[in-house]
């Protein structure tokens, strides 16, 4: 089983290293002798993570994100109810976990901004990050 980590020096790896191939001018273009140009074939990375939200009375669905696709949700709080909390399951290749995304007694945000690691869920805040553990 490899790791998100692990993948993502071996792209690393990938992209550092350039093949170099000499052209000559009729191949591809005016190219001045001589010159050393290198060629880097396009690499192209697909990252899926499946995500599943729900609270005690709303199911929110499963969907599938894309590299760089974020995934965003809304409720009203309730004044009169207190404890509200979102709970969210996260799949990709080679791992599985969940976590409580919102709960009224930990969070207090009116936009919660979160990044998600191989290693747990981080709260985004403007200057820092603060990093759970994963629940499950």
């Amino acid at each position: 089983m490899i790791s998100i980590s692990k993948i993502a020096l071996l792209l690393y790896l990938h992209l550092t290293i350039l093949i170099p191939f000499e052209l000559k001018g009729n191949e591809v273009g005016a190219v001045a002798s001589g010159v050393n140009v290198y060629i880097v074939p396009p690499t192209k990375v697909d990252i899926k993570l499946t995500i599943h939200c729900k609270d005690k009375h709303h199911d929110l669905g499963t969907y599938i994100l894309n590299y760089e696709e974020i995934y965003k949700f809304s409720f009203k709080p309730n004044f009169l109810k207190r404890g509200i909390l979102y709970f969210c399951s996260f799949k990709w290749e080679g791992g599985s976990h969940s976590f409580d995304i919102y709960n009224e007694d930990r969070d207090n945000c009116d936009r919660c901004v979160w990044r998600i690691f191989e290693t747990g869920p981080c709260m985004h805040y403007r200057k820092y990050d603060v990093c759970f553990r994963w629940k499950h």
